[in-house]
């Protein structure tokens, strides 16, 4: 494996006639990734499935824009119910199974309360995978923002674990197999001296307080899954925890239908004398029964560890190349805190300047252990005092400024500027030195990282200058560069500092458009739409029936994908065939053996050698079992204890 190339951040020079750019995307701040052709063709599949639903589905509700806060969303509701459960549930060996049950024809609400714990906590691992999986395809887990990565691969771990031992709890044969494939699991491990397997040969040997222990670790997971939440978004500034109002009704509306259509039920009682036979599982959570009936306890674990430790390292084993990271000249700050408030991820703090140093009292320091380099902050800064090696803004000035000055009188008003995100639709444009591109004829491209890198005062400068106009293209859904779309369009609107001011520029065209990689037709469309003088195309109203529809439909969908996979049948299942247990726990023969001599004595003549030594160890128990007269098993156990000396233990399986 190649290793990772540390940060450099070594200025990129500008010259003040050419740009050393062959392609909009040279100057992301995505880091150079493994496999990352592969990531980016997965990743169009995410961007793909928000255009579709654009249309018809506002940012607000549509669940594939925000699937970290509808997984919150979803957990607190699992929480609130599975609380509200524990009205009708009894966690006791004895009449867990009965308790669920009676729900059935004695209580409609608490029927209601199990339906809606089970379906919300399907939901969240779903949205927890889909979120994974785009991050993942989005390369949004690399620098800075491991953290994040190892935090939620830990917060995945604790909901599949909870859901896991969730299901225990019923005591149907779906937890029968649950409590012996964790039992098969723990058994590895030295610290029972009993093994729990045999725990679970009979009906009666089952551990009640055992049972409890597992309940009351279920309860004390959510606590868990609380601390590394904030942990997971800690970094981020202006983090959104859960969905609005009206996103969360819609969530609990389509549980409450799903949980009414299709209530939560269980399998036949667990009876530790019969194997199970055909059985559906919640693959959300139950999907390693299907491995876990043929392997060893030993194998689990090595492919447990490797499986998520392969997972975790993901942030440091893909990455061929870091990002580039910005800085503070504190000459120039003027301590305005612009920059503090803007950037996404708190990587920016406000600092005490030297008594009598600088104009203001602080100044901003950028930590580049924060810093994911996407420009924002330098977007935010009026006296430039941020600077940013891979696109510095004071060399993209002089060169706008000697673009539009070369200029033959005349023709300063047919050139314009756009200023394009290496993530949008113009990611994939080619170059020359002057940032033309064959795709759009009478535009210089001025190549960002993220449309947050552009100050209102650089477009305002580019319109004196004499540009015709000038087009900032962003990307859309969930941008790579958290709040940078936003941060533009409020910036241009006058909404926030610092401000675009429209009465400097009356009657040059300034569009802001947001436009993904998919949508480069689209590009070339509005940008030939500016060079004809037209007005900027307002977004067409999708017919209502249509909303209705396409809602309906991703509605639909996602209760299917909660639905099916929680009720799916257990494929690869133990054959139900006949078999005998034989187990049992017994001391063997204490006998008495001499010491072995040292290497000393030995060399001693016999009757100058001390008295012999005798110790009393026990002897392996061995076990014969004849069936029909056919020897099946000839073992011997050898005694337990770190000094083997304890109880010899065994249980063996014949199939018959």
């Amino acid at each position: 494996m190649e290793p990772v190339t540390e940060i450099d951040n070594q200025k990129t020079k500008i010259s003040e006639r050419e740009l050393p750019f062959q392609k909009v995307m040279d100057v992301r701040s995505r880091p150079q990734l493994r496999g990352e052709q592969l990531l980016d063709v997965l990743n169009e599949g995410f961007i793909r499935l928000n255009q579709w639903i654009k249309p018809g589905i506002s940012a607000e509700l549509n669940p594939f824009a925000q699937m970290g806060a509808v997984a919150n969303t979803l957990f607190v509701i699992s929480l609130v119910s599975g609380i509200l459960l524990l009205f009708w549930y009894s966690p006791s060996i004895h009449h867990a199974y009965e308790s669920l049950e009676a729900l059935k024809q004695g209580s409609v609400l608490g029927q209601f309360m199990r339906s809606l714990h089970r379906y919300s906590s399907d939901g969240m691992m779903l949205f927890l995978l889909l979120h994974g999986l785009q991050v993942l395809v989005a390369g949004k887990f690399s620098g800075p923002r491991w953290l994040a990565w190892v935090s939620g691969v830990v917060l995945a771990v604790l909901v599949w674990l909870d859901g896991w031992l969730g299901y225990w709890l019923v005591w149907d044969q779906r937890a029968q197999l649950v409590a012996r494939a964790s039992a098969k699991m723990l058994d590895v491990l030295p610290f029972f001296a009993d093994p729990l397997s045999r725990s679970f040969l009979t009906n009666e040997s089952v551990n009640s307080l055992l049972f409890f222990l597992v309940f009351f670790i279920h309860m004390l997971i959510p606590l868990g899954l609380g601390i590394a939440l904030w942990i997971h978004i800690m970094r981020l500034n202006q983090s959104v925890f859960f969905t609005t109002r009206r996103m969360s009704a819609v969530i609990f509306v389509s549980l409450t239908v799903i949980s009414v259509i299709y209530p939560a039920t269980s399998a036949t009682k667990a009876d530790m004398l019969t194997i199970p036979g055909e059985l559906t599982i919640d693959w959300f959570y139950l999907l390693p029964l299907v491995i876990t009936e043929h392997l060893k306890g030993g194998t689990l674990w090595v492919l447990t560890l490797v499986g998520i430790t392969g997972i975790t390292l993901v942030p440091w084993v893909l990455v061929k190349r870091r990002s580039q990271t910005a800085r503070v000249l504190e000459s120039r700050c003027n301590g305005c805190t612009q920059c503090y408030q803007d950037c996404p991820y708190n990587a920016i703090t406000m600092m005490p300047r030297l008594e009598g140093k600088g104009r203001s009292e602080s100044y901003a320091v950028i930590d580049p252990a924060r810093c994911v380099g996407c420009g924002i902050c330098v977007g935010s800064c009026d006296p430039a005092g941020v600077e940013y090696p891979l696109l510095e803004p004071l060399q993209m000035r002089k060169w706008v400024d000697a673009l539009l000055t070369d200029l033959p009188r005349g023709n300063g008003h047919s050139v314009r500027i756009a200023f394009m995100c290496a993530e949008s639709a113009g990611g994939t444009l080619t170059l020359n030195a002057s940032g033309e591109s064959p795709s759009m004829p009478g535009f210089r491209i001025v190549p960002v990282p993220c449309a947050g890198w552009v100050h209102p005062l650089l477009i305002e400068r580019a319109i004196r200058k004499g540009a015709a106009g000038v087009l900032v293209v962003s990307c859309d859904a969930d941008p790579y560069c958290r709040k940078g779309v936003e941060w533009t369009a409020k910036r241009l609107a006058g909404e926030r500092k610092p401000a675009f001011r429209k009465e400097k520029v009356e009657g040059v065209p300034v569009w802001h458009i947001r436009l993904d990689r998919t949508e480069r037709k689209e590009l070339q469309r509005i940008a030939r739409l500016m060079t004809e003088n037209a007005q900027l195309p307002a977004q067409n109203q999708t017919p209502r029936w249509r909303r209705w529809s396409l809602a309906a439909a991703v509605l639909t969908a996602l209760a299917l994908l909660t639905v099916f996979p929680s009720d799916a049948p257990l494929i690869a299942a133990r054959d139900p065939q006949p078999e005998i247990v034989v187990s049992f726990k017994h001391p063997g023969q204490l006998v008495e053996q001499q010491k072995a001599t040292s290497q000393k004595d030995e060399k001693l003549l016999p009757h100058m050698r001390g008295a012999a030594t005798l110790e009393r160890v026990r002897v392996p128990v061995r076990l014969r079992v004849w069936i029909d007269g056919r020897e099946v098993i000839r073992k011997a156990y050898k005694p337990g204890g770190l000094f083997h000396d304890g109880i010899s233990l065994a249980m063996e399986t014949i199939p018959l």
